[in-house]
């Protein structure tokens, strides 16, 4: 359920969660959002409110790397360019720290306000990124009750006396993920050994 947050690797990298999306209290709540990025893509359905997010990046229908591609079918999808998403008149645009900086910059400077989202290192920081996303679309109490539920389920699991099994993860092109990533910690609150970290590798 947690998408991004939990497994994808268009979600690994090394900002921290704390930082605001500069939502203003008391603001109105964006109109027509449109999502670039699998990690927003996922976050963004989960929180948006009927009608608010009118389109996401085509990678969010791929079941390869997305955790949600049935949900991401009832919506419009976008490739990410500038120029076709500027044509969806968004007066919000959520983009990655890895998104395109020449669509980014292009966007800003046609006046559209797009928000870079910040992502998690730790899954401690994944609440703050969910009550992050939710200030950005006026979801606050949404996205409070999703960050609660994420935070009791993973004090449970930290809880139990889980088996130690061995795991290994084979991503595309022989690549996999070593102690310190992400994975290594999902796999470690889900009672796995990752099996790469055991073999010396990081990251």
């Amino acid at each position: 359920m947690w998408g991004c947050a939990l497994r994808s690797k268009a979600c690994a990298a090394a900002v921290a969660v704390a930082v605001a999306l500069g939502a203003i209290p008391g603001a109105a709540a964006p109109a027509r959002v449109v999502s670039m990025n699998l990690c927003t893509d996922e976050l963004a359905m989960l929180l948006a409110a009927p009608g608010q997010l009118v389109s996401i990046s085509y990678l969010a229908a791929d079941p390869h790397v997305s955790a949600m591609a049935a949900e991401a079918a009832a919506y419009p999808k976008n490739d990410g360019q500038a120029e076709a998403i500027f044509l969806l008149h968004p007066d919000l645009v959520l983009a990655g720290p890895y998104s395109s900086r020449a669509t980014v910059g292009l966007l800003r400077r046609l006046g559209v306000k797009v928000e870079i989202v910040p992502q998690p290192e730790r899954l401690d920081d994944v609440p703050g990124l969910i009550r992050s996303v939710g200030a950005a679309l006026g979801q606050e109490a949404k996205a409070g009750a999703m960050a609660a539920r994420f935070t009791e389920t993973l004090a449970g699991l930290r809880a139990r006396r889980l088996p130690s099994d061995r795991a290994v993860l084979f991503d595309p092109n022989g690549f996999t993920s070593g102690a310190g990533s992400m994975d290594d910690r999902i796999l470690a609150a889900g009672g796995f050994r990752n099996v790469a970290a055991e073999l010396g590798l990081k990251g």
